[in-house]
């Protein structure tokens, strides 16, 4: 199976190119802005470059990670939200449906306003509070509307990417790299972690079955951000440093955007399909330090794209 894989230089995509290569897939990686020589360049919301690159690669299928995912750039700039996760989604399902190929598009729990009490499942009704989670839910409605084979697979607050990692564990991981004594994680945000080697293991397993549909892939347990940031610490074995729970406020002027109150997502139907391979998040929030950084929080090595 040849496949198209758009986004393919961020954090996620780190995991998933070598792991679908170890699977016997041949890969065509690209990306607004690509890391390696045998990337290609592409830009989702250029609908005439998404038709030249299909036509010369002829994929069976497409997995679509290209997404703007920063929550507070999505609502300081809501027009390049809506035209990169909407508009470029929207682009590259309709190349798929006029030439009948299957699509994975990349979702997240942000789809939710976070006021449930117990974990979201894909019964629940999105209700998404921001920017960031409107894009992103528009653009499941299209792959849904325009593509019968198609995944919507929804993420949890991910982890991953080694160098690429964007997020949180390695803000905290960056923070203890210089030097910090004292960290603030908050208390008043609930979810699912995501770890991406996992996760896209998880697709592997739904592209190879064709179980088409929409899924939650997160891992089992939730937790804080305070929960997060105190099992890096003793991960790392970092009993000099203190890491203190605060509420959201404490960062409402460096992250303004709003965020639901809960993420927590369950994989209602990898677990009835008896398919879901998604571990504890302290399992895998351990293994990626373990492969990824020292004590000290600098790069223990360098993860590539295959």
């Amino acid at each position: 199976m040849r496949i198209l894989v758009t986004g393919a230089a961020g954090m996620l995509g780190s995991a998933v190119v070598p792991i679908f290569t170890a699977a016997g897939y041949e890969l065509l990686a690209t990306d607004i802005a690509p890391r390696l020589p045998q990337m290609s360049r592409l830009d989702v919301r250029d609908q005439l470059a998404i038709d030249e690159e299909f036509g010369r690669w002829q994929p069976d299928l497409v997995l679509h990670l290209a997404a703007e995912t920063d929550v507070d750039r999505c609502e300081r700039e809501p027009e390049h939200a809506w035209r990169t996760n909407t508009v470029g989604t929207y682009y590259v399902a309709l190349a798929c449906q006029r030439r009948d190929i299957p699509l994975v598009y990349i979702s997240t729990a942000g789809v939710f306003d976070g006021n449930k009490a117990s974990p979201y499942t894909e019964l629940d009704e999105p209700r998404p509070i921001n920017v960031y989670g409107a894009s992103k839910r528009e653009g499941e409605r299209i792959v849904q509307q325009l593509l019968p084979r198609s995944f919507v697979v929804r993420a949890g607050w991910m982890i991953g990417g080694g160098e690429r990692d964007k997020k949180f564990v390695r803000k905290i991981v960056d923070q203890i790299r210089g030097g910090a004594r004292i960290l603030y994680a908050v208390t008043d945000k609930y979810g699912t972690p995501t770890y991406a080697p996992d996760f896209a293991r998880g697709l592997v397993t739904l592209v190879r079955r064709g179980y088409f549909g929409l899924y939650h892939m997160a891992c089992s347990d939730w937790g804080t951000r305070l929960d997060v940031a105190q099992a890096i610490l003793e991960f790392l074995a970092r009993t000099d440093i203190t890491v203190q729970g605060v509420s959201s406020d404490f960062f409402a002027e460096s992250y303004p955007a709003p965020r639901p109150r809960s993420e927590i997502m369950e994989n209602w139907r990898l677990n009835l399909l008896g398919i879901d391979q998604m571990r504890p998040w302290r399992v895998a929030l351990q293994e990626y330090l373990a492969l990824n950084f020292t004590r000290d929080g600098t790069d223990k090595v360098k993860t590539e794209v295959a």
